[in-house]
């Protein structure tokens, strides 16, 4: 048996029932039992792994059973701390993406993560105490990005003023002004959130499809164990953006239905999720570095592409505001 075998073999000895074997797959390491397939999970951080936890116990005490749990050691606990983090078992299932591609699991589909979103959210709305681990990060909008956007666009435009102004020039200026305007209307809708002064609550930085998963007729959560955690909503973000490219505008209708159909999203909430889709994000992955700007500028064409195509996400969310109550300013 190899080391690290023996070593977690050794830290499950205080659950319930045996353990036969300790095997490694793609997606992580997981116990075969007595009592079926475990997922081990490993978290450095014992907070983060509390932060987890009580979210899947609040969507089990509100009737979703189909939730990957922490299953609970001999002590009742739902964890073993050891001086390096924690581990925890959960029941195994493996995540899945054909749900994707079959059209009615595929709306079900939409509609359940809403749902759950939307619980998980909840959760957290009368907590007081906050994460401030390792794991919390700024999120993808703060001040300090906001005001770098307008250096990194000012100087390509400089360095545009240099150049030949060609047909090709004179378009790649003309949507760099247009990734002006948008950084504008984000910078405003980000200001009325509210975030920057830590009043949003936190949650995933991105939340995948494949953590759903649909198996004997029946849909389950898993995975979502070791999250970086970020302002609210960055979650909603990254699922319309995947819901977007697989299911289109109705995906996203039905999704956002879903979401209000168990929490209506509050108005600063709402502002928050604008200003991320507002803000041009592709096309910054190469403006903030300015030599690779000058390098690589004939490539902006695909990332103006890739911005066009949030345009047009963030169009569809518009167009579904008033599932999500009252309207916007």
């Amino acid at each position: 048996m190899k080391p690290h075998e023996e070593i977690l073999r050794s830290h499950l000895e205080g659950y319930p029932f045996m353990i036969q074997e300790v095997k490694q797959a793609e997606t992580g390491w997981y116990a075969l039992t007595d009592r079926g397939k475990k997922r081990i999970i490993y978290c450095p951080d014992e907070n983060l792994l509390r932060w987890s936890h009580r979210w899947r116990e609040y969507l089990a005490d509100q009737g979703v059973r189909q939730v990957e749990r922490y299953l609970t050691t001999k002590q009742r606990e739902h964890w073993i701390s050891v001086s390096v983090g924690c581990y925890a078992l959960s029941d195994y299932w493996e995540q899945d993406t054909t749900w994707f591609t079959h059209p009615f699991l595929q709306k079900e589909g939409y509609q359940v993560l809403g749902e759950t979103l939307a619980r998980i959210h909840e959760c957290f709305e009368s907590i007081e105490e906050v994460y401030r681990g390792r794991y919390r990060k700024k999120g993808i909008l703060n001040e300090t990005r906001l005001k770098n956007s307008y250096r990194h666009l000012h100087a390509a435009m400089k360095e545009m003023e240099k150049e030949t102004m060609n047909a090709t020039n004179k378009w790649l200026l003309y949507n760099l002004f247009r990734v002006a305007e948008r950084v504008k209307k984000a910078e405003a809708l980000y200001r009325a959130s509210g975030v920057e002064n830590d009043q949003t609550p936190l949650s995933f930085a991105y939340f995948p499809l494949s953590s759903l998963v649909y198996w004997e007729e029946a849909w389950y959560i898993t995975g979502l164990h070791n999250p970086v955690l970020v302002p609210r909503h960055e979650d909603t973000l990254s699922i319309l953006e995947q819901i977007h490219e697989t299911g289109g505008k109705e995906g996203v209708r039905v999704f956002l239905s879903a979401y209000a159909g168990r929490r209506s999203m509050p108005i600063r909430e709402r502002n928050y999720l604008l200003a991320l889709l507002s803000y041009p994000l592709p096309v910054f992955s190469r403006l903030e570095n300015i030599s690779v700007f000058v390098e690589e500028k004939e490539r902006m064409g695909i990332d103006f592409q890739l911005q066009i195509r949030r345009e047009h996400l963030l169009q569809c969310v518009l167009e579904t505001q008033e599932l999500c109550g009252e309207a916007s300013g």
